[in-house]
């Protein structure tokens, strides 16, 4: 049964965050993620396996309803999962036969207001959080030139 656990609860500022992937051959996968306040890179390194969706049309029969519903209800606010026995998971051990379970891989999920990012990877992710300086104008600020 599929079971999803969020991956560093409570840390990932929540928010509606643009999303870039990279990935390539020397740094491997990259996922950016920003917004006016927080910036997140998530680094993955060498990757197994990558699937890139629109969130818009994706989510209904392709998770576990319960799951879903679950983060669904709370709009997804911790940004990234770790998914047992998912269906990109299991279809990803069938092309690989034993090689999945050697190489001791996990299935990782991002979800943010555009785009649904399914990962397989043999590590777990780095993630880096930039957050932004706000300066606070007071009233008497907007008044300089007057």
């Amino acid at each position: 049964m599929e079971k999803w656990t969020e991956v560093l609860h409570g840390i990932v500022p929540e928010g509606a965050y643009a999303t870039e992937l990279v990935n390539g051959e020397e740094k491997g996968l990259i996922v950016k993620l920003e917004n006016e306040k927080t910036k997140l890179n998530i680094e993955f390194g060498l990757v197994s396996a990558v699937r890139m969706l629109d969130e818009g049309i994706i989510l209904q029969g392709l998770f576990d309803d319960h799951e879903l519903n679950k983060y669904k209800a709370e709009n997804f606010k911790n940004i990234i999962y770790k998914v047992e026995d998912g269906e990109f998971e299991k279809s990803v051990k069938k092309m690989s036969g034993e090689i999945y379970d050697v190489l001791e891989m996990s299935q990782y999920l991002i979800i943010t207001s555009n785009y649904v990012i399914e990962v397989i990877s043999q590590t777990e992710p780095k993630i880096e959080i930039i957050q932004y300086e706000m300066a606070e104008i007071k009233e008497e600020d907007l008044h300089l030139f007057d």
